[in-house]
């Protein structure tokens, strides 16, 4: 019979050496980000077009908020696909975000006209912007589900949660570079309820999609 250590010592001798999973993940939410950014371009163009009605500033508000939110989401992603990692104590850096565009929002809602507000949350492409980020971010979600299932979630609601809410972010970020718009107000109205379809859809489906 082969003794324990020799058995030990055979599986060690066959053992490969695992890839990073933090890159891989990040190398799918890049790519997943450019595959929804190809499909936008099929639909809307070259992106930038907007750029000289909103200027730098808008689209730099816009970018900064969807990347942030793309980077706390993935790091909570990865977090939650480590047994005894906890993804919320990284999750909870999303307040940063949403306080400060909070707080811009609530500036111009209270300084806006009579009968200004509906203009400043939802502009004139509200559908627009649910549609192209919830439609793009489904072959982020593909492949992030993909590179996600080599990691070992126990929470899987709450892991496909994350994973939507990256992948939503990651479409957000490409559809910023076609928004017209130019209010925080906006984004919160539009951006936030665009990624948190995805995120809905993980959740509704985590418990299936990751079981190992």
């Amino acid at each position: 019979m082969t003794r324990t250590d020799d058995l030990i010592a055979q599986l060690a001798a066959k053992a490969r050496p695992v890839s990073p999973a933090g890159p891989r993940l990040v190398a799918a939410l890049v790519g997943g980000g450019l595959i929804a950014l190809l499909i936008m371009m099929a639909f809307f163009g070259a992106p930038l077009k907007a750029l000289p009605n909103t200027g730098t500033t808008a689209l730099a508000v816009k970018l900064g908020f969807t990347l942030a939110v793309a980077l706390i989401a993935a790091a909570a992603c990865l977090a939650a696909g480590r047994p005894g990692d906890r993804p919320l104590r990284r999750l909870i850096y999303l307040i940063a975000p949403l306080i400060v565009v909070g707080s811009v929002a609530a500036y111009e809602l209270l300084h806006a006209p009579a009968g200004g507000r509906e203009a400043l949350l939802f502009g004139s492409t509200y559908g627009t912007c649910i549609a192209a980020v919830a439609g793009t971010s489904l072959p982020v979600l593909v492949l992030t589900v993909w590179v996600f299932r080599a990691l070992a979630p126990t929470r899987l609601a709450f892991a496909g949660f994350l994973i939507g809410l990256s992948s939503g972010s990651a479409a957000a970020v490409a559809y910023a570079l076609y928004c017209p718009e130019v209010t925080a107000s906006f984004l919160l109205a539009a951006y936030v309820p665009a990624m948190l379809i995805p995120a809905a859809i993980g959740a509704l489906t985590g418990s299936r999609i990751l079981r190992w």
